[in-house]
């Protein structure tokens, strides 16, 4: 803001007052000063002018090298950037040249535009050189690529000519036509690489060698023989490097279908009356030698026993053996090793009734009664001999019981491979079929009667004798477990075949069908005990009746289902419909369930029913119930005691656990359970016709020695006492219940109160 001076009155305020005067003047006074810097602003005006040309020249020197530097980096990243220029292959690269250098040279004016002057000069300078540059690249990468473009592109259409080759690896000339054709492109890319005659014929080797091994690799996969072939035949145009890789990699595959032609050449005659040793060879019941022993049906094999009997016995007991049965003793006894097969005979087979009558007889006369007598020789009629389904086994003319143990292991061991078994462990030399009477040692057998696929299989003699006759040993190795395997697999699949046949039979037997209206051919692959076994239940059934349990074939599954229940779930419960009732089935089919689909429930399950049975066992042979030191009839008649009672057992836990959400018992209270079972009794029955022992005196017999778990079986209209002595009570329970009388009465009960309380404690459980 402008300030107003003000007025002053007094003079010696005045400012004008208060300066000092001089009078005294020099030039500057009158000018000089002036002209001086007039003249240096002059000056001053040429310097700045040239300053300012400097600093415009800078400015442009700047523009031009902002707009080269962009061009730069432009060309940088499209050259060898993603996708750029320099890093295209083969004719890519030759394609994209002109687009290339054209889209350069509109970058390169792109980044010109709008510069003028002394930029636009120093940028045109700068780029064209820089552009030159990128002309000069391109030109000699395409080049390169040019010559990449034609080696890939005739190496490409080499490889076409092989795998041509390689397609057509069926047809020979084929094969030769198209390595022909990958020869003249291989000479043509030589010429055009200036490949000199050694690098060509190198090349030409490879491509040939190549080719020959694709071809022989792709033979292999459908035929390594005619691999192996081809790879012999052409060896001449294989390299070293590629025959060595071939047969490493062939070799295996070689003998493996060397193996496999060898064992189905084996596996293809079957048993031929010359594998069976003796005096056979021909014609035997009118069947020709040539056939197989499938074909011929039992003749043959009897034939083949005929030299196996033991001096004294006659033909007949070779003749009465069930056809199937004859095979598959017959097929065994062959097959035995040499060292085996020689001494192996047969003391007993067939008998009639009568002869069976004589041999009982004698043993009556022997043993001095029915009783004992039935220890060693069933009655006519109750012997599996009788029916043709069994043999007594001799070696060097005595039991095979007699014979040394490694004998008595071979047998034992490889019965089951021919359908047969030992049903009785205290008569080694007593061989049937399979299943004849249920379980044998413990397990549970399929009771099918027929010839079993080993049995028609090539005999022990033929398959060595073929083996041997293999130079190579590891295909001789496989040949032998490929044999062995067919037949292992065989066998399976018949069982497998035989189960689903006989789940059909039932199926139509449960639909109410008789067995004669079940189709012919599920009757036949099902087997004659399969149909048996129907007719057997129809019968039953017929009368308005369920199966009666086997006591011995239940407690067997049931200890079969407890201690392996994997196997148990595999067993086909078919085979015992005549002979388990339905309840029972339909127990035993839930344990398969189980088994199958929760293991450890069955585990448990079975760990459980495996401990009890253990408790009892040591009971049962405190009261006498054992087979040790028993023999025959008398071991049979145990073994059924200990099955009925262990069977009793079973059905009392499972009725707590019905009764108790599920729980299983507890030891204390399954030991109360087998004290309840182990009651003795006495059963009571009217005399008559029936029962006539003791017709004079009491006008009822008594049958002492008998406990609770048997009052079940007792005949009919017969009556159970409970009879307890004072002595059987456990000590404890005697005691506690003792305590529990003195309370009650005001004195010491006597023993039969204490008796008569035990036995209302343990029938009311």
């Amino acid at each position: 803001m402008v300030t107003v001076p003000t007025y002053q009155q007094t003079e010696t305020l005045r400012p004008n007052y208060r300066q000092g005067i001089d009078v005294q003047a020099s030039p500057d006074d009158f000018g000089a000063a002036i002209g001086r810097g007039m003249q240096q602003v002059a000056q001053g005006g040429m310097q700045l002018a040239g300053s300012l040309q400097a600093v415009r020249d800078l400015e442009d020197s700047m523009r031009a090298k902002d707009a080269d530097n962009q061009f730069s980096n432009w060309a940088r990243e499209r050259m060898y950037g993603d996708g750029g220029y320099m890093t295209m292959e083969g004719r890519a690269a030759v394609d994209a040249r002109n687009s290339f250098e054209k889209e350069a040279q509109q970058k390169r004016l792109e980044f010109g535009k709008g510069l003028i002057g002394g930029a636009a000069q120093s940028y045109e300078q700068a780029s064209q050189a820089r552009l030159q540059s990128i002309y000069q690249q391109s030109i000699v990468h395409s080049a390169q690529e040019r010559k990449e473009w034609f080696k890939q592109s005739s190496t490409d259409r080499i490889d076409s000519f092989a795998n041509d080759a390689l397609v057509n690896f069926s047809n020979p000339a084929m094969v030769d036509k198209n390595i022909a054709a990958g020869q003249a492109e291989l000479r043509e890319q030589g010429r055009m690489l200036g490949w000199d005659d050694v690098t060509l014929k190198a090349h030409e080797q490879d491509y040939i060698s190549g080719v020959r091994k694709n071809v022989t690799l792709r033979l292999a996969q459908d035929d390594p023989l005619a691999a192996n072939k081809y790879m012999t035949d052409h060896a001449d145009q294989l390299t070293g490097a590629h025959q060595y890789e071939l047969r490493n990699s062939l070799q295996g595959e070689i003998d493996s279908a060397e193996s496999k032609r060898a064992a189905d050449d084996i596996m293809s005659g079957g048993r031929k009356v010359s594998d069976l040793p003796g005096d056979i060879v021909g014609e035997v019941a009118g069947v020709s030698a040539e056939k197989s022993i499938g074909s011929a049906g039992p003749s043959r094999a009897r034939a083949f026993l005929y030299d196996k009997l033991t001096s004294g016995k006659g033909k007949d007991s070779i003749d009465g053996l069930q056809g199937s049965f004859a095979t598959n003793l017959a097929a065994m006894m062959a097959d035995a090793p040499p060292g085996i097969r020689e001494g192996l005979g047969i003391y007993s087979g067939f008998r009639s009734n009568e002869h069976q009558a004589e041999l009982y007889a004698a043993a009556i006369k022997k043993y001095g009664s029915p009783e004992a007598a039935r220890k060693w020789v069933a009655p006519p009629g109750h012997s599996q001999h009788n029916e043709g389904n069994a043999v007594d086994l001799a070696y060097n003319g005595q039991s095979l019981g007699k014979a040394p143990q490694d004998v008595q292991d071979w047998v034992h061991q490889n019965a089951s491979k021919y359908g047969l078994h030992f049903p009785m462990a205290y008569e080694p030399w007593h061989i049937e079929p399979a299943g004849s009477r249920g379980p044998g040692s413990g397990t549970v057998a399929p009771s099918t009667n027929a010839v079993s696929s080993r049995a028609l299989a090539p005999s022990y003699d033929d398959i060595e004798q073929k083996l041997q006759a293999i130079p190579n040993e590891r295909v001789r190795d496989l040949t032998r477990k490929r044999v062995y395997a067919q037949m292992e697999a065989q066998s399976k699949a018949q069982e497998q075949q035989t189960k689903a046949a006989k789940a059909e039979l039932w199926k139509y037997i449960d639909q109410g069908a008789t067995p004669d209206q079940v189709p012919m051919d599920v009757r036949q692959a099902a087997g004659m005990e399969a149909v048996s076994s129907a007719w057997n239940y129809m019968s039953t059934a017929s009368k308005g009746r369920d199966v009666k349990d086997d006591d011995t074939l239940v407690y067997d599954m049931r200890r079969y289902a407890a201690s392996n229940p994997d196997e148990f779930a595999k067993v086909d419960l078919n085979d015992y419909r005549d002979r388990v009732s339905r309840d029972t089935i339909k127990e035993l089919t839930g344990l398969q369930t189980t088994a199958l689909s929760d293991q450890k429930k069955a585990r448990e399950e079975g760990l459980n029913l495996t401990a009890a049975f253990s408790q009892a066992g040591s009971q049962l042979e405190a009261v006498g119930i054992s087979t040790t030191g028993k023999s025959g009839s008398a071991q049979v008649d145990a073994a059924k005691r200990i099955a009925l009672f262990q069977n009793s057992l079973a059905s009392e836990m499972e009725a707590f656990k019905q009764a108790n959400a599920n729980r299983a018992p507890t030891q204390p209270e399954i030991q109360q359970m087998i004290n309840k079972l182990l009651l003795p009794i006495v059963i009571k029955q009217d005399r008559s016709s029936y029962n006539p022992a003791g017709w004079f005196g009491n006008s009822k017999s008594e049958q002492t020695g008998k406990f609770l778990f048997e009052a079940g079986s007792r005949p009919d209209g017969s009556a159970v006492d409970v009879q307890v002595k004072y002595t059987d009570i456990p000590i404890d329970l005697r005691r506690g219940i003792a305590l529990d009388l003195e309370r009650e009465l005001g004195r010491k009960p006597s023993e039969n109160e204490v008796v008569a309380r035990y036995q209302a404690f343990v029938v009311s459980r």
